[in-house]
């Protein structure tokens, strides 16, 4: 659930001798305006009011959910986190409030505690390799990367089929072939430019050309420019357009040429912003050579090189964010039910940036409360826009009896993977 118009998608009626797995939109708006309207009277859908969504929680109680789990965590050695990311999760799901009613997870932490083993095991396979040579290094690397579509695939079948809202649980329809088809694009721009990379810097002399130097670094932002939005898109395209809840599947409407258009006004606000940046260089140059000859020069241009790098990409960060939330969840679409999404660049940039200064004043203890205050303005954005009866719809989906997912989700294993 989460750096503007929404696309409507009519219902289609079903049509006889329909497949019963068919992924088609039930037609509940037609049926509840004919219901209202007389026979010769014209159906039209009657937007509801908009049904926000609200977090409950705060961060006093989630700081305490969050201290137990780090100090058990600890403890055992990292067995427990397993544990409390079950913990934690169920916290902040049956603290979202939408509708008048609540979320739910029910994950298994055995099977959580499974991915992570699993994650270590490829963590040390790579350091390990690393170790051995150039080569093992690049061929563990295209193989973790090669089997990253797999894992994506069983993360978000394990998250939604552990999900539920009203006691009815969300499902995955993504299959594993589905998951390389769309999003083997991505391992295979990260190992070219590793490759073109490598490449380039192992043909440098003791003495590189100025020239080579810069079609290398135009080579590569260029294949992430073009590369990186494509591979959002798919990814995203993949999540929603094969999530489902009860009987009614979702409809993802954004194009790729959505993404790409964020992705380039990002660049654009690098490039401007890094006009007031340069201006601030040069009426602090003075200051800041004569910081850098002191005897802790060394500390202060590594502190002061790591804030502005951390700087830039919090703004880039803020703008990314809230454009991608915006763009997927307005063009998301569940029967009958779609979204609005109105996070602001502006207000997440602020959070952020807050967050972050308290919890450096704090030495980290105002993490939970940073995260507590930032779920509720995500949520705060976030709205459905009914054009039926939500009660006939929720209604509808409690036939499917899909409830039982939820207890299929434990014969498999979880992967932490950030989406």
């Amino acid at each position: 659930m989460t750096d503007t118009s929404t696309l409507r998608l009519e219902p289609v009626p079903a049509q006889p001798n329909t497949p019963a797995n068919a992924k088609a939109a039930p037609s509940l708006t037609v049926a509840h305006e004919q219901n209202r309207s007389g026979p010769h009277e014209a159906a039209e859908p009657v937007p509801l009011n908009p049904q926000r969504f609200e977090f409950t929680g705060s961060g006093g109680e989630y700081f305490r959910i969050w201290v137990v789990n780090l100090l058990l965590t600890i403890l055992t050695l990292g067995v427990y986190s397993a544990w409390a990311k079950v913990r934690r999760l169920q916290y902040f799901y049956r603290n979202t409030r939408v509708a008048g009613d609540i979320f739910d997870y029910h994950g298994n932490p055995t099977a959580i505690l499974k991915g992570r083993i699993l994650a270590l095991v490829l963590l040390v396979a790579y350091k390990l390799a690393s170790e051995i040579s150039m080569i093992a290094l690049v061929i563990v690397g295209i193989v973790l990367m090669g089997i990253m579509p797999w894992l994506l695939a069983r993360a978000f079948r394990f998250k939604l089929a552990n999900s539920s809202y009203r006691g009815l649980h969300f499902r995955f329809h993504g299959t594993v072939a589905q998951a390389y088809r769309m999003l083997i694009l991505f391992p295979i721009i990260l190992t070219f430019i590793g490759v073109f990379a490598w490449s380039v810097f192992t043909s440098f002399d003791s003495h590189p050309r100025i020239g080579l130097i810069l079609l290398a670094v135009l080579l590569l932002v260029a294949v992430l420019m073009a590369g990186v939005p494509l591979a959002h898109y798919l990814l995203k395209r993949f999540q929603h357009d094969n999530a489902y809840y009860g009987q009614s599947p979702f409809f993802f409407h954004a194009t790729a040429g959505s993404f790409f258009k964020i992705y380039v006004q990002a660049l654009l606000l690098a490039l401007v912003g890094g006009i007031p940046a340069s201006i601030f260089g040069f009426l602090t140059g003075d200051l800041f050579n004569y910081l850098a000859k002191t005897p802790f020069g060394w500390l202060f241009i590594f502190l002061y090189s790591v804030a502005s790098a951390y700087a830039s990409s919090m703004v880039l960060r803020a703008f990314v964010e809230s454009r991608i939330q915006n763009l997927v969840w307005n063009n998301t679409e569940l029967a009958d039910v779609s979204f609005e999404s109105t996070v602001s660049a502006r207000n997440l940039l602020w959070i952020h940036a807050s967050n972050l200064a308290l919890i450096m004043l704090t030495a980290g203890l105002y993490k939970p409360f940073a995260t507590v205050r930032l779920v509720k303005y995500r949520l705060a954005s976030l709205a459905i826009l009914p054009h039926a009866g939500l009660d006939e719809f929720f209604a509808d989906q409690a036939a499917d009896g899909a409830g039982a997912l939820g207890q299929e989700a434990g014969e498999f294993f979880d992967i932490d993977i950030a989406l």
